[in-house]
């Protein structure tokens, strides 16, 4: 109750019932201190100094106080504008990104319906037309997943399935789904892989469709941004954790771009010159995805030879399967 009364009426609130209180005892004070009339006489001559010395000095620092909690609140209220005002433009910068990401695959989808009801297209381009149907299909399809994927981990509704890990078969799968997206994209970059461990001795616990999917976004990342040269895939041991990393030959990520490359709201394209594109959703993705395993990702390096991003996950102890 006492604090929604505006301050100013609390201050002078105070200081009547302050006055009142000194005008009610003020005499008992001086009798408590000095029995002698001549002595209270002379000190009754200041009571009224004395009260506005202790007064102002209590409001004084009331008054600070008061000042510098509503100098916080000036302050957090002006770092939420600029918070709000963020969040805004990030997710209208997502919204631009995304609905060219969504209507690229779905205006081709369409298109090559309409070609397929022409009777006389050949058997063979008509495959033709039903691959580029699966391959917008596809890419649609993943959009609208990180999507997904990305508002559950903001909800907290996320799970994570442990299982055992063969991390050399996993390694495989995102190699070979990376060798696609190259063809797909008709870019001359070999995929190399590096295995720490041999098959049989590559054993590790942890959820398989989370860990396959951050690699699977990290590969991409890198197909999309590497005119030539190489993709490397591959993990070594640590205690108790393993890390992986991804490496390309790309242009390198500007720095004045780094410090956004996990924000889901930003596409992150490189250089201008470059022909990837995208939703911005892949790394976002991959970082939420990392939390999730309580692993770390992170860039590595970047530099006019290529980009780097590694990621480490625990190793979970107990009676589960764990490296040997």
């Amino acid at each position: 109750m006492w604090k929604r009364i505006p301050f100013q009426y609390r201050i002078t609130i105070l200081y009547i019932i302050l006055g009142a209180l000194w005008i009610m005892f003020s005499d008992q004070l001086l009798l408590w201190f000095t029995q002698d009339p001549y002595q209270i006489q002379r000190f009754s001559m200041y009571k009224g100094w004395f009260y506005v010395l202790i007064t102002g000095i209590l409001l004084f620092f009331l008054v600070r106080r008061e000042i510098r909690r509503q100098r916080q609140l000036y302050n957090d209220l002006l770092e939420a504008k600029r918070k709000a005002e963020e969040a805004s433009r990030l997710k209208t910068a997502f919204l631009s990104n995304l609905s060219h990401y969504i209507r690229t695959p779905m205006n081709g989808i369409l298109g090559f319906i309409e070609l397929l009801e022409d009777k006389d297209n050949s058997e063979a381009t008509q495959r033709l037309f039903m691959s580029y149907i699966h391959e917008s299909s596809e890419s649609l399809l993943q959009t609208l997943t990180s999507i997904i994927e990305i508002a559950m981990i903001q909800e907290g509704q996320a799970t994570v399935k442990n299982d055992t890990i063969h991390v050399n078969k996993l390694i495989e799968r995102v190699a070979a789904k990376t060798r696609v997206d190259l063809s797909a994209a008709k870019n001359p970059v070999e995929v190399i892989i590096r295995n720490s461990w041999q098959d049989g001795d590559d054993i590790i616990y942890s959820d398989p469709d989370r860990l396959l999917l951050i690699l699977s976004s990290l590969a991409s990342n890198a197909v999309r941004f590497t005119n030539r040269g190489e993709v490397e895939i591959g993990y070594d041991a640590e205690e108790r954790t393993v890390r992986f990393w991804v490496r390309d030959t790309g242009p390198g990520i500007p720095e004045q771009k780094r410090g956004t490359l996990f924000n889901s709201f930003l596409q992150q394209n490189y250089t201008t010159s470059l022909k990837g594109e995208g939703a911005g959703l892949g790394l976002a993705l991959a970082s939420g995805l990392t939390g999730l395993l309580n692993g770390k990702l992170w860039l590595e390096k970047s530099g006019p030879d290529g980009t780097t991003f590694c990621l480490t996950i625990p190793i979970i102890p107990g009676d589960q399967p764990t490296i040997k």
